[in-house]
C-alpha cells in the first residue's frame, strides 16, 4: 500500500495506491478484471474530524463499477468517530476492497451527495478494467 498526499485548496486529497496482489482474490474471473493497482482517493475537508473525509475510487475494480464520484466512506468507515485516526481508516479500505472483488451478486455501495460531480461514462457499457 502507497499513500500520497497533496493540497487542494482547502482540502487535503490522500492517494491511496493497493497492489492487487495482496487482497486474495477468491475468483479467476475476478484477479482478470481488477486492475494491478486499486486507487482510492480520501479527501479530507477543513473541519475533520468532526466532518468525516469522503473516500472514493479512481479504479474499476468491480461490476458495475463503483468509479462515478460515490462516496464509500460510511461503507468502508461504518463504525466511524471523530477520535479514531487516519491509520483506522485506511486499514479498513483492504476488507472492503476485498469483499466487493470477491463478493456474489450485486450490493448496492456508497453515498451520492447533492451537488457533487459524478463520472457516469462508464456506465454507457458498463465497462470493466483500467
Amino acid at each position: 500500500m502507497y499513500i500520497k498526499f497533496k493540497d487542494v485548496g482547502n482540502e487535503c486529497h490522500v492517494d491511496i495506491m493497493i497492489e492487487k496482489n495482496i487482497l486474495g482474490i477468491d475468483s479467476e474471473k475476478a484477479k482478470e478484471r481488477v486492475p494491478d493497482t486499486i486507487v482510492f482517493l480520501v479527501i479530507i475537508v477543513t473541519g475533520y474530524p468532526a466532518i468525516p473525509p469522503k473516500i472514493l475510487t479512481k479504479s474499476n475494480f468491480c461490476y458495475p463499477t463503483l468509479m462515478d464520484g460515490r462516496d464509500l466512506f460510511k461503507e468502508i468507515c461504518p463504525d466511524w468517530n471523530p477520535k479514531l485516526g487516519f491509520k483506522v481508516m485506511f486499514e479498513a479500505i483492504l476488507p472492503f476492497l476485498s469483499k466487493v472483488i470477491n463478493a456474489k451478486g450485486y450490493k448496492f455501495y456508497g453515498t451520492f451527495h447533492l451537488g457533487s460531480i459524478y463520472n457516469l461514462k462508464n456506465f454507457d457499457n458498463m465497462i470493466v478494467g483500467n
